[in-house]
Protein backbone atom coordinates (compact mmCIF):
# COMPACT_ATOMS: atom_id res chain seq x y z
CA UNK A 1 0.00 0.00 0.00
CA UNK A 2 0.99 3.28 -1.10
CA UNK A 3 0.58 5.18 2.47
CA UNK A 4 0.30 8.95 1.75
CA UNK A 5 -0.16 9.36 5.82
CA UNK A 6 -0.76 12.71 7.38
CA UNK A 7 -0.96 14.80 4.01
CA UNK A 8 -2.98 17.90 4.73
CA UNK A 9 -3.10 18.69 1.32
CA UNK A 10 -5.06 16.76 -1.91
CA UNK A 11 -5.47 17.36 -5.73
CA UNK A 12 -8.98 19.38 -6.01
CA UNK A 13 -11.94 19.36 -8.55
CA UNK A 14 -11.24 22.34 -10.25
CA UNK A 15 -12.19 24.14 -13.36
CA UNK A 16 -8.66 23.37 -14.76
CA UNK A 17 -9.21 19.52 -13.28
CA UNK A 18 -12.68 19.22 -15.76
CA UNK A 19 -10.93 21.77 -18.51
CA UNK A 20 -8.09 19.18 -18.81
CA UNK A 21 -10.30 15.83 -18.42
CA UNK A 22 -12.96 17.51 -21.07
CA UNK A 23 -10.02 17.71 -23.93
CA UNK A 24 -9.95 15.38 -27.36
CA UNK A 25 -8.65 12.28 -26.83
CA UNK A 26 -7.16 10.79 -30.15
CA UNK A 27 -6.46 6.85 -30.25
CA UNK A 28 -4.97 5.38 -33.51
CA UNK A 29 -6.26 2.08 -34.37
CA UNK A 30 -4.04 -0.99 -35.43
CA UNK A 31 -2.01 -0.01 -39.17
CA UNK A 32 -3.60 3.24 -39.11
CA UNK A 33 0.09 5.37 -38.91
CA UNK A 34 1.28 2.82 -41.24
CA UNK A 35 -0.55 3.71 -44.00
CA UNK A 36 0.06 7.53 -43.22
CA UNK A 37 3.56 7.14 -43.11
CA UNK A 38 3.37 5.87 -46.61
CA UNK A 39 1.16 8.53 -47.74
CA UNK A 40 3.16 11.14 -46.19
CA UNK A 41 6.61 9.49 -47.46
CA UNK A 42 5.61 9.95 -51.17
CA UNK A 43 3.86 13.64 -50.54
CA UNK A 44 7.18 14.65 -48.87
CA UNK A 45 10.21 12.58 -50.69
CA UNK A 46 12.05 14.06 -53.74
CA UNK A 47 11.85 12.00 -56.73
CA UNK A 48 15.05 10.46 -56.60
CA UNK A 49 14.31 9.50 -52.38
CA UNK A 50 13.62 5.90 -51.32
CA UNK A 51 13.11 6.37 -48.10
CA UNK A 52 10.40 5.88 -46.17
CA UNK A 53 8.70 7.85 -42.69
CA UNK A 54 8.33 5.78 -39.37
CA UNK A 55 4.99 5.46 -38.20
CA UNK A 56 6.05 7.85 -35.01
CA UNK A 57 7.64 10.19 -37.96
CA UNK A 58 4.36 9.91 -39.68
CA UNK A 59 1.98 10.84 -36.52
CA UNK A 60 4.52 13.99 -35.56
CA UNK A 61 3.96 15.30 -38.61
CA UNK A 62 0.54 14.68 -38.81
CA UNK A 63 -0.79 15.82 -36.14
CA UNK A 64 2.06 19.03 -36.42
CA UNK A 65 0.44 19.99 -39.64
CA UNK A 66 -3.20 19.46 -38.55
CA UNK A 67 -2.94 21.54 -35.05
CA UNK A 68 0.42 23.99 -35.63
CA UNK A 69 2.13 22.74 -32.79
CA UNK A 70 3.84 19.77 -31.91
CA UNK A 71 4.92 18.14 -27.92
CA UNK A 72 7.24 14.99 -29.06
CA UNK A 73 8.25 12.73 -26.27
CA UNK A 74 10.44 10.73 -28.44
CA UNK A 75 12.71 8.20 -27.45
CA UNK A 76 16.48 8.24 -28.81
CA UNK A 77 16.97 7.30 -31.65
CA UNK A 78 13.37 7.34 -32.76
CA UNK A 79 13.97 9.57 -36.00
CA UNK A 80 13.78 13.62 -34.56
CA UNK A 81 16.15 15.02 -36.72
CA UNK A 82 14.15 14.26 -39.95
CA UNK A 83 10.72 15.65 -37.98
CA UNK A 84 12.74 18.94 -37.52
CA UNK A 85 13.76 19.20 -41.03
CA UNK A 86 10.35 18.32 -42.09
CA UNK A 87 8.10 20.43 -39.80
CA UNK A 88 8.32 24.25 -41.91
CA UNK A 89 7.34 21.68 -44.84
CA UNK A 90 3.92 20.32 -43.02
CA UNK A 91 3.44 23.80 -41.33
CA UNK A 92 4.23 26.35 -44.65
CA UNK A 93 6.32 28.11 -42.73
CA UNK A 94 8.40 31.01 -43.65
CA UNK A 95 10.99 31.75 -41.67
CA UNK A 96 11.40 28.45 -39.59
CA UNK A 97 14.24 28.05 -36.67
CA UNK A 98 15.73 25.12 -35.14
CA UNK A 99 17.47 25.57 -32.11
CA UNK A 100 20.34 22.32 -31.16
CA UNK A 101 22.46 21.86 -28.22
CA UNK A 102 25.89 23.46 -29.91
CA UNK A 103 27.39 20.14 -29.60
CA UNK A 104 25.12 18.76 -32.09
CA UNK A 105 25.17 21.56 -34.59
CA UNK A 106 28.04 20.43 -36.99
CA UNK A 107 26.52 16.60 -37.31
CA UNK A 108 22.85 18.65 -37.83
CA UNK A 109 24.05 20.10 -40.78
CA UNK A 110 25.58 16.80 -41.95
CA UNK A 111 22.58 15.17 -41.23
CA UNK A 112 20.54 17.41 -43.43
CA UNK A 113 23.18 17.15 -46.45
CA UNK A 114 22.39 13.24 -46.38
CA UNK A 115 18.68 14.27 -45.85
CA UNK A 116 17.71 16.54 -48.56
CA UNK A 117 18.96 13.59 -51.10
CA UNK A 118 15.55 11.99 -50.19
CA UNK A 119 13.70 14.64 -48.89
CA UNK A 120 12.08 18.02 -49.59
CA UNK A 121 13.57 19.89 -46.66
CA UNK A 122 14.76 23.45 -47.18
CA UNK A 123 18.30 24.24 -45.13
CA UNK A 124 17.98 24.83 -42.19
CA UNK A 125 18.89 27.83 -40.48
CA UNK A 126 20.17 26.53 -36.92
CA UNK A 127 21.32 28.42 -33.68
CA UNK A 128 22.47 26.65 -30.38
CA UNK A 129 20.91 27.08 -27.08
CA UNK A 130 24.18 28.03 -25.47
CA UNK A 131 24.52 30.94 -28.29
CA UNK A 132 20.79 32.29 -27.83
CA UNK A 133 21.54 32.73 -23.66
CA UNK A 134 24.60 34.86 -24.32
CA UNK A 135 23.88 38.43 -23.49
CA UNK A 136 24.79 39.50 -27.46
CA UNK A 137 21.90 37.36 -28.18
CA UNK A 138 19.13 39.55 -26.15
CA UNK A 139 17.06 40.19 -29.10
CA UNK A 140 18.23 37.77 -31.34
CA UNK A 141 14.31 36.25 -31.44
CA UNK A 142 13.18 39.65 -31.93
CA UNK A 143 15.37 40.13 -35.15
CA UNK A 144 15.21 37.30 -36.47
CA UNK A 145 11.21 36.39 -36.41
CA UNK A 146 10.47 32.85 -36.82
CA UNK A 147 6.89 32.07 -37.79
CA UNK A 148 8.03 28.29 -36.31
CA UNK A 149 10.44 27.07 -33.64
CA UNK A 150 11.56 23.82 -33.56
CA UNK A 151 13.44 23.04 -29.97
CA UNK A 152 15.27 19.40 -31.10
CA UNK A 153 16.39 18.34 -27.65
CA UNK A 154 14.03 20.48 -25.93
CA UNK A 155 15.26 19.82 -22.15
CA UNK A 156 17.36 22.26 -22.51
CA UNK A 157 15.01 24.42 -21.91
CA UNK A 158 13.48 23.29 -18.52
CA UNK A 159 14.44 25.82 -16.18
CA UNK A 160 12.82 28.33 -16.48
CA UNK A 161 15.40 30.50 -15.05
CA UNK A 162 17.78 30.14 -18.23
CA UNK A 163 18.53 33.17 -20.49
CA UNK A 164 18.09 30.94 -22.72
CA UNK A 165 13.94 30.08 -21.55
CA UNK A 166 13.30 33.25 -20.45
CA UNK A 167 13.99 34.51 -24.17
CA UNK A 168 12.28 31.95 -25.71
CA UNK A 169 9.29 32.27 -23.40
CA UNK A 170 9.38 36.08 -24.01
CA UNK A 171 8.99 35.47 -27.70
CA UNK A 172 6.62 33.47 -27.17
CA UNK A 173 4.36 35.51 -25.07
CA UNK A 174 4.79 38.46 -27.88
CA UNK A 175 4.11 36.25 -30.84
CA UNK A 176 1.74 33.52 -29.83
CA UNK A 177 0.91 32.60 -33.52
CA UNK A 178 4.21 31.00 -33.59
CA UNK A 179 4.46 27.41 -34.21
CA UNK A 180 5.88 25.40 -31.41
CA UNK A 181 7.54 22.05 -31.84
CA UNK A 182 9.27 20.72 -28.57
CA UNK A 183 10.70 16.99 -28.95
CA UNK A 184 13.35 15.18 -26.50
CA UNK A 185 13.89 11.64 -25.59
CA UNK A 186 14.08 12.76 -21.85
CA UNK A 187 11.61 15.99 -21.54
CA UNK A 188 11.38 15.88 -17.93
CA UNK A 189 13.74 14.75 -15.09
CA UNK A 190 11.81 14.74 -11.91
CA UNK A 191 8.79 17.12 -12.08
CA UNK A 192 5.91 18.71 -14.30
CA UNK A 193 7.92 21.88 -13.85
CA UNK A 194 10.07 20.32 -16.40
CA UNK A 195 7.89 20.87 -19.50
CA UNK A 196 4.66 22.41 -18.31
CA UNK A 197 6.17 26.01 -19.93
CA UNK A 198 6.29 24.10 -23.48
CA UNK A 199 3.12 22.70 -23.59
CA UNK A 200 1.91 26.05 -23.05
CA UNK A 201 4.11 27.37 -25.86
CA UNK A 202 2.95 24.36 -28.28
CA UNK A 203 -0.71 24.59 -27.18
CA UNK A 204 -1.46 28.26 -28.02
CA UNK A 205 -5.45 27.69 -28.14
CA UNK A 206 -5.68 27.19 -24.61
CA UNK A 207 -6.09 23.52 -24.95
CA UNK A 208 -2.76 22.18 -22.70
CA UNK A 209 -3.44 19.25 -21.16
CA UNK A 210 -1.72 20.44 -17.97
CA UNK A 211 -2.76 23.13 -15.33
CA UNK A 212 -2.17 26.54 -16.50
CA UNK A 213 -3.35 28.13 -13.05
CA UNK A 214 0.12 28.42 -10.89
CA UNK A 215 -1.99 26.56 -7.70
CA UNK A 216 -3.13 23.83 -9.56
CA UNK A 217 -0.14 22.62 -11.35
CA UNK A 218 1.70 23.35 -7.77
CA UNK A 219 -0.70 20.73 -6.24
CA UNK A 220 -0.45 18.47 -9.19
CA UNK A 221 3.44 18.58 -9.26
CA UNK A 222 3.21 17.76 -5.41
CA UNK A 223 0.95 14.99 -5.97
CA UNK A 224 3.06 13.42 -9.04
CA UNK A 225 6.57 14.30 -8.96
CA UNK A 226 9.67 12.35 -8.33
CA UNK A 227 10.93 14.34 -4.85
CA UNK A 228 13.56 12.33 -3.07
CA UNK A 229 13.18 12.05 0.51
CA UNK A 230 10.36 14.23 0.80
CA UNK A 231 7.78 12.33 3.00
CA UNK A 232 4.45 14.60 3.24
CA UNK A 233 3.41 15.41 -0.03
CA UNK A 234 -0.03 16.03 -1.44
CA UNK A 235 -2.61 13.15 -2.53
CA UNK A 236 -3.65 12.88 -6.08
CA UNK A 237 -7.07 12.94 -5.00
CA UNK A 238 -8.90 14.08 -7.85
CA UNK A 239 -6.97 13.03 -10.14
CA UNK A 240 -8.89 9.70 -9.91
CA UNK A 241 -11.49 11.16 -12.08
CA UNK A 242 -8.62 10.83 -15.03
CA UNK A 243 -8.31 7.16 -14.25
CA UNK A 244 -9.64 4.03 -16.47
CA UNK A 245 -10.40 0.62 -15.01
CA UNK A 246 -7.12 -0.75 -15.01
CA UNK A 247 -5.53 2.54 -13.41
CA UNK A 248 -8.62 2.50 -10.51
CA UNK A 249 -7.83 -0.72 -9.86
CA UNK A 250 -4.04 0.21 -9.36
CA UNK A 251 -5.32 2.88 -7.26
CA UNK A 252 -5.94 0.38 -4.34
CA UNK A 253 -2.59 -0.43 -3.64
CA UNK A 254 -0.01 2.05 -5.67
CA UNK A 255 -1.98 6.03 -5.50
CA UNK A 256 1.12 7.75 -7.12
CA UNK A 257 2.08 5.14 -9.97
CA UNK A 258 -1.98 5.05 -10.85
CA UNK A 259 -1.89 8.92 -10.70
CA UNK A 260 0.85 9.27 -13.02
CA UNK A 261 -0.23 6.64 -15.15
CA UNK A 262 -3.75 8.22 -15.54
CA UNK A 263 -1.77 11.49 -15.99
CA UNK A 264 0.47 9.89 -18.87
CA UNK A 265 -2.61 8.66 -20.74
CA UNK A 266 -4.56 12.29 -20.64
CA UNK A 267 -1.04 13.58 -21.77
CA UNK A 268 -0.10 11.41 -24.67
CA UNK A 269 -3.34 10.71 -25.68
CA UNK A 270 -4.21 14.79 -26.51
CA UNK A 271 -3.90 15.55 -30.22
CA UNK A 272 -0.21 17.35 -30.34
CA UNK A 273 1.62 15.32 -28.11
CA UNK A 274 3.18 12.29 -29.85
CA UNK A 275 5.08 10.19 -27.73
CA UNK A 276 7.45 6.71 -28.72
CA UNK A 277 5.99 3.49 -26.57
CA UNK A 278 7.34 0.67 -28.69
CA UNK A 279 10.62 -0.37 -27.67
CA UNK A 280 11.96 -2.21 -31.20
CA UNK A 281 15.58 -2.47 -30.19
CA UNK A 282 16.02 -6.27 -29.67
CA UNK A 283 19.35 -6.07 -27.48
CA UNK A 284 19.42 -6.82 -23.60
CA UNK A 285 20.79 -4.19 -21.53
CA UNK A 286 22.58 -5.47 -18.28
CA UNK A 287 23.75 -3.42 -15.77
CA UNK A 288 25.88 -4.49 -13.21
CA UNK A 289 28.64 -3.05 -10.35
CA UNK A 290 32.14 -2.92 -10.47
CA UNK A 291 34.71 -2.22 -7.84
CA UNK A 292 38.45 -1.60 -8.36
CA UNK A 293 40.52 -2.56 -5.46
CA UNK A 294 40.81 -0.42 -1.70
CA UNK A 295 44.08 1.60 -1.49
CA UNK A 296 45.25 3.09 1.69
CA UNK A 297 45.80 6.22 0.01
CA UNK A 298 42.11 6.48 -0.76
CA UNK A 299 40.53 5.14 2.13
CA UNK A 300 42.58 7.17 4.65
CA UNK A 301 41.54 10.26 2.54
CA UNK A 302 37.41 9.21 2.46
CA UNK A 303 38.06 8.56 6.29
CA UNK A 304 39.05 12.73 6.77
CA UNK A 305 36.54 13.57 4.07
CA UNK A 306 33.46 11.80 6.31
CA UNK A 307 34.99 12.37 9.84
CA UNK A 308 36.61 16.32 9.38
CA UNK A 309 34.09 17.62 6.38
CA UNK A 310 37.56 18.38 5.06
CA UNK A 311 38.97 17.72 1.40
CA UNK A 312 42.95 15.84 1.90
CA UNK A 313 44.81 19.23 1.71
CA UNK A 314 42.37 20.59 5.23
CA UNK A 315 40.00 22.77 3.37
CA UNK A 316 36.63 22.93 4.98
CA UNK A 317 32.76 21.44 2.94
CA UNK A 318 30.57 23.92 3.72
CA UNK A 319 27.49 21.92 2.47
CA UNK A 320 25.96 18.08 1.27
CA UNK A 321 26.40 18.81 -2.11
CA UNK A 322 29.77 20.07 -1.68
CA UNK A 323 30.47 16.69 0.12
CA UNK A 324 29.12 14.65 -2.65
CA UNK A 325 30.92 16.32 -5.25
CA UNK A 326 33.96 15.63 -3.35
CA UNK A 327 33.23 12.18 -2.62
CA UNK A 328 32.62 11.12 -6.45
CA UNK A 329 35.56 12.41 -6.90
CA UNK A 330 38.07 10.90 -4.39
CA UNK A 331 35.99 8.09 -5.03
CA UNK A 332 38.19 7.94 -8.51
CA UNK A 333 41.37 8.88 -6.94
CA UNK A 334 41.48 12.48 -7.10
CA UNK A 335 39.65 15.75 -6.12
CA UNK A 336 39.35 19.28 -7.85
CA UNK A 337 40.90 22.49 -5.66
CA UNK A 338 41.11 26.00 -6.49
CA UNK A 339 45.13 26.32 -6.38
CA UNK A 340 45.31 28.42 -5.21
CA UNK A 341 42.50 28.96 -2.65
CA UNK A 342 40.69 31.86 -2.35
CA UNK A 343 40.44 34.47 0.48
CA UNK A 344 37.39 34.10 2.32
CA UNK A 345 36.50 38.14 1.41
CA UNK A 346 36.71 37.02 -2.05
CA UNK A 347 34.23 34.49 -1.54
CA UNK A 348 31.97 36.45 0.96
CA UNK A 349 31.33 38.74 -1.67
CA UNK A 350 30.95 36.65 -4.95
CA UNK A 351 28.30 34.76 -2.68
CA UNK A 352 26.35 38.07 -1.70
CA UNK A 353 26.61 39.17 -6.14
CA UNK A 354 25.54 36.10 -7.34
CA UNK A 355 22.07 36.46 -4.94
CA UNK A 356 21.59 39.42 -5.45
CA UNK A 357 21.39 38.60 -9.51
CA UNK A 358 19.17 35.87 -8.22
CA UNK A 359 17.04 37.85 -6.66
CA UNK A 360 16.51 40.25 -9.64
CA UNK A 361 15.95 37.86 -12.53
CA UNK A 362 13.46 35.99 -10.55
CA UNK A 363 11.47 39.25 -10.02
CA UNK A 364 12.17 40.66 -13.75
CA UNK A 365 10.72 39.76 -17.34
CA UNK A 366 12.80 41.77 -19.35
CA UNK A 367 16.30 40.55 -17.70
CA UNK A 368 18.27 37.72 -18.53
CA UNK A 369 21.69 36.99 -17.23
CA UNK A 370 24.25 38.44 -14.85
CA UNK A 371 25.26 41.35 -17.18
CA UNK A 372 22.61 42.41 -17.88
CA UNK A 373 21.58 42.73 -14.30
CA UNK A 374 24.93 44.41 -14.02
CA UNK A 375 24.39 46.63 -16.34
CA UNK A 376 20.72 47.42 -15.20
CA UNK A 377 21.87 48.04 -11.54
CA UNK A 378 25.19 49.65 -11.49
CA UNK A 379 25.05 50.80 -7.82
CA UNK A 380 23.93 47.84 -6.17
CA UNK A 381 26.28 47.72 -2.83
CA UNK A 382 26.56 43.82 -4.01
CA UNK A 383 28.01 45.12 -7.35
CA UNK A 384 30.63 47.35 -6.22
CA UNK A 385 31.42 45.07 -3.29
CA UNK A 386 32.28 42.53 -5.54
CA UNK A 387 33.84 44.73 -8.06
CA UNK A 388 35.88 45.57 -5.51
CA UNK A 389 37.81 42.44 -4.65
CA UNK A 390 36.90 40.78 -7.94
CA UNK A 391 40.00 41.00 -9.65
CA UNK A 392 42.13 40.00 -6.50
CA UNK A 393 41.82 36.40 -7.62
CA UNK A 394 42.25 34.29 -10.43
CA UNK A 395 40.11 30.88 -9.93
CA UNK A 396 42.22 27.97 -11.58
CA UNK A 397 40.96 24.63 -10.75
CA UNK A 398 43.52 21.86 -11.20
CA UNK A 399 42.95 18.10 -9.95
CA UNK A 400 45.16 16.91 -7.32
CA UNK A 401 45.85 12.66 -7.32
CA UNK A 402 45.06 10.86 -4.10
CA UNK A 403 45.89 7.29 -6.31
CA UNK A 404 46.01 6.05 -9.65
CA UNK A 405 44.13 2.13 -8.81
CA UNK A 406 40.35 3.44 -10.68
CA UNK A 407 42.29 4.56 -13.70
CA UNK A 408 44.30 1.17 -13.34
CA UNK A 409 41.17 -0.70 -13.31
CA UNK A 410 39.38 1.49 -15.80
CA UNK A 411 42.59 0.54 -18.23
CA UNK A 412 42.84 -2.75 -17.73
CA UNK A 413 39.00 -3.20 -18.68
CA UNK A 414 39.67 -1.29 -21.89
CA UNK A 415 42.31 -3.70 -23.05
CA UNK A 416 40.15 -6.79 -21.62
CA UNK A 417 36.76 -5.68 -23.04
CA UNK A 418 37.12 -3.16 -25.39
CA UNK A 419 34.26 -0.51 -25.93
CA UNK A 420 33.36 2.91 -23.96
CA UNK A 421 35.15 4.04 -20.82
CA UNK A 422 32.21 7.00 -19.90
CA UNK A 423 33.34 9.57 -17.66
CA UNK A 424 32.08 13.16 -16.21
CA UNK A 425 35.75 14.74 -15.17
CA UNK A 426 37.56 15.53 -18.23
CA UNK A 427 41.03 15.28 -15.86
CA UNK A 428 40.00 11.44 -15.60
CA UNK A 429 39.53 10.88 -18.74
CA UNK A 430 42.12 12.12 -20.12
CA UNK A 431 44.54 10.19 -17.78
CA UNK A 432 42.47 7.23 -18.58
CA UNK A 433 43.10 7.31 -22.21
CA UNK A 434 47.24 8.28 -21.35
CA UNK A 435 47.67 5.28 -19.59
CA UNK A 436 45.32 3.17 -21.80
CA UNK A 437 46.87 4.13 -24.99
CA UNK A 438 43.29 5.23 -26.82
CA UNK A 439 42.10 8.33 -27.62
CA UNK A 440 39.42 10.56 -25.35
CA UNK A 441 36.69 12.50 -27.02
CA UNK A 442 35.99 15.42 -25.19
CA UNK A 443 34.49 18.74 -26.33
CA UNK A 444 33.09 18.67 -29.56
CA UNK A 445 33.55 15.13 -29.63
CA UNK A 446 37.02 15.47 -30.72
CA UNK A 447 40.22 13.76 -29.17
CA UNK A 448 43.04 16.02 -28.22
CA UNK A 449 45.12 14.99 -31.63
CA UNK A 450 41.69 16.59 -33.74
CA UNK A 451 40.33 13.04 -34.39
CA UNK A 452 36.61 13.11 -34.74
CA UNK A 453 34.40 10.57 -32.77
CA UNK A 454 32.17 10.27 -36.09
CA UNK A 455 35.99 8.80 -37.48
CA UNK A 456 36.53 5.90 -34.79
CA UNK A 457 37.48 2.80 -36.24
CA UNK A 458 33.71 0.88 -34.93
CA UNK A 459 34.27 -0.64 -32.00
CA UNK A 460 37.51 0.33 -30.92
CA UNK A 461 38.19 1.14 -27.06
CA UNK A 462 38.10 4.64 -26.81
CA UNK A 463 36.85 7.19 -23.57
CA UNK A 464 34.15 9.56 -23.88
CA UNK A 465 32.90 12.52 -22.17
CA UNK A 466 29.25 12.26 -20.83
CA UNK A 467 28.88 16.38 -21.17
CA UNK A 468 30.02 15.97 -25.12
CA UNK A 469 28.91 12.91 -26.22
CA UNK A 470 26.02 11.42 -24.13
CA UNK A 471 23.55 13.20 -26.63
CA UNK A 472 22.97 12.90 -30.03
CA UNK A 473 25.98 10.94 -31.15
CA UNK A 474 25.29 7.29 -32.82
CA UNK A 475 27.54 4.64 -31.28
CA UNK A 476 25.26 1.36 -32.39
CA UNK A 477 28.59 -0.35 -33.44
CA UNK A 478 30.06 -0.03 -29.73
CA UNK A 479 28.19 -3.37 -27.30
CA UNK A 480 30.38 -2.48 -24.14
CA UNK A 481 30.13 0.05 -21.73
CA UNK A 482 32.04 1.35 -18.31
CA UNK A 483 30.75 4.49 -16.51
CA UNK A 484 33.18 5.32 -14.68
CA UNK A 485 30.77 7.79 -12.42
CA UNK A 486 27.39 7.12 -12.53
CA UNK A 487 24.96 10.11 -13.44
CA UNK A 488 22.72 11.22 -10.92
CA UNK A 489 19.72 11.18 -12.72
CA UNK A 490 17.32 9.28 -15.00
CA UNK A 491 17.49 11.09 -17.63
CA UNK A 492 21.28 11.47 -18.09
CA UNK A 493 20.56 7.78 -18.12
CA UNK A 494 18.26 7.59 -20.60
CA UNK A 495 20.46 9.83 -23.04
CA UNK A 496 23.96 7.73 -22.62
CA UNK A 497 22.32 4.08 -22.49
CA UNK A 498 20.73 5.44 -25.99
CA UNK A 499 24.07 6.08 -27.59
CA UNK A 500 24.26 2.00 -28.06
CA UNK A 501 21.18 0.83 -27.10
CA UNK A 502 19.64 2.36 -30.13
CA UNK A 503 18.62 1.51 -34.04
CA UNK A 504 20.74 -0.70 -35.83
CA UNK A 505 22.74 -2.49 -32.88
CA UNK A 506 23.74 -5.68 -33.91
CA UNK A 507 24.38 -7.22 -30.33
CA UNK A 508 22.08 -9.45 -28.49
CA UNK A 509 23.20 -7.71 -25.47
CA UNK A 510 24.26 -4.28 -24.66
CA UNK A 511 26.89 -4.66 -21.36
CA UNK A 512 27.32 -2.01 -18.65
CA UNK A 513 29.65 -2.23 -16.27
CA UNK A 514 29.22 0.77 -13.90
CA UNK A 515 32.54 1.74 -10.92
CA UNK A 516 31.22 1.71 -7.66
CA UNK A 517 33.24 2.76 -4.57
CA UNK A 518 31.05 4.97 -2.25
CA UNK A 519 28.07 5.70 -0.89
CA UNK A 520 26.84 8.43 -3.36
CA UNK A 521 27.57 5.94 -6.60
CA UNK A 522 24.79 4.08 -5.05
CA UNK A 523 22.70 6.43 -4.11
CA UNK A 524 22.76 8.30 -7.59
CA UNK A 525 21.86 4.67 -9.35
CA UNK A 526 19.12 4.30 -7.32
CA UNK A 527 17.71 8.09 -7.70
CA UNK A 528 18.46 7.95 -11.52
CA UNK A 529 15.92 4.17 -11.50
CA UNK A 530 13.00 6.57 -9.14
CA UNK A 531 13.34 8.84 -11.57
CA UNK A 532 13.30 6.58 -14.70
CA UNK A 533 9.67 4.85 -13.03
CA UNK A 534 8.24 8.76 -12.60
CA UNK A 535 9.25 9.53 -16.24
CA UNK A 536 7.85 6.48 -17.97
CA UNK A 537 4.43 6.98 -15.74
CA UNK A 538 4.23 10.40 -16.35
CA UNK A 539 4.74 10.52 -19.91
CA UNK A 540 4.48 6.86 -21.23
CA UNK A 541 8.18 6.88 -22.86
CA UNK A 542 9.68 3.54 -22.39
CA UNK A 543 13.32 4.00 -19.70
CA UNK A 544 16.25 2.08 -20.61
CA UNK A 545 17.02 1.95 -16.99
CA UNK A 546 13.99 -0.12 -16.38
CA UNK A 547 14.43 -2.09 -19.53
CA UNK A 548 17.59 -3.46 -17.73
CA UNK A 549 18.84 -6.58 -15.97
CA UNK A 550 20.16 -4.85 -12.73
CA UNK A 551 23.00 -6.05 -10.20
CA UNK A 552 23.43 -3.28 -8.53
CA UNK A 553 24.05 -2.69 -4.36
CA UNK A 554 20.78 -2.20 -2.84
CA UNK A 555 20.36 0.02 0.98
CA UNK A 556 20.97 -2.14 4.15
CA UNK A 557 22.86 -5.10 2.23
CA UNK A 558 25.81 -4.00 1.44
CA UNK A 559 28.60 -2.25 3.55
CA UNK A 560 30.20 -0.37 0.97
CA UNK A 561 34.03 0.69 0.91
CA UNK A 562 35.42 3.91 2.82
CA UNK A 563 33.55 3.73 5.78
CA UNK A 564 29.96 4.37 4.51
CA UNK A 565 26.82 2.32 4.03
CA UNK A 566 24.74 3.53 1.81
CA UNK A 567 20.74 4.52 2.18
CA UNK A 568 18.40 6.55 0.76
CA UNK A 569 19.16 10.02 2.23
CA UNK A 570 22.54 9.67 1.12
CA UNK A 571 24.30 10.75 -2.35
CA UNK A 572 22.86 13.00 -4.70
Amino acid sequence: MDILAENTLSVPLSRELGRIARLPRRVYGDGELESTALELSEALRTPAGDMTLRPIQAQALLELGLGGGLFGVIRVGAGKTLISFLAPVVTFAERPLLLVPAKLADKTIRDWSELATHWTIPPPRIISYEWLGRVQAADALEELAPDLIVADEAHKLKNPKAAVTRRVRRYMRAKPQTHFVAMSGTITKRSLHDFAHLLRWVFTDGSVPIPVVRGDLEIWADALDERKGQVRRADPGALRALCNAEERSLWRTDVRSAARRAFRRRLVETPGVVATAETPIDASIVITASSPPETELTDAAFDQLRRTWTTPDGWPISDGLAMARHARELALGFFYVWDPRPPRSWLNARAAWCAYVRKILARSRSLDSELQVRNAHPDAEELQEWLAVRDSFEPNTVPRWVDESVIDHAAGWLHDVGGIAWTGHTCFGARLAEVAGVPYFGRGGLSAGGLSINDQEPGAPMVCSVQSNAEGRNLQAWSSNLITSPPPNGAQWEQLLGRTHRDGQEADEIAVEVIVSCAEHVGAFWQAVADARYVQDATGSPQKLLLADVDMPQAGDVVLRHGARWDKNLGT
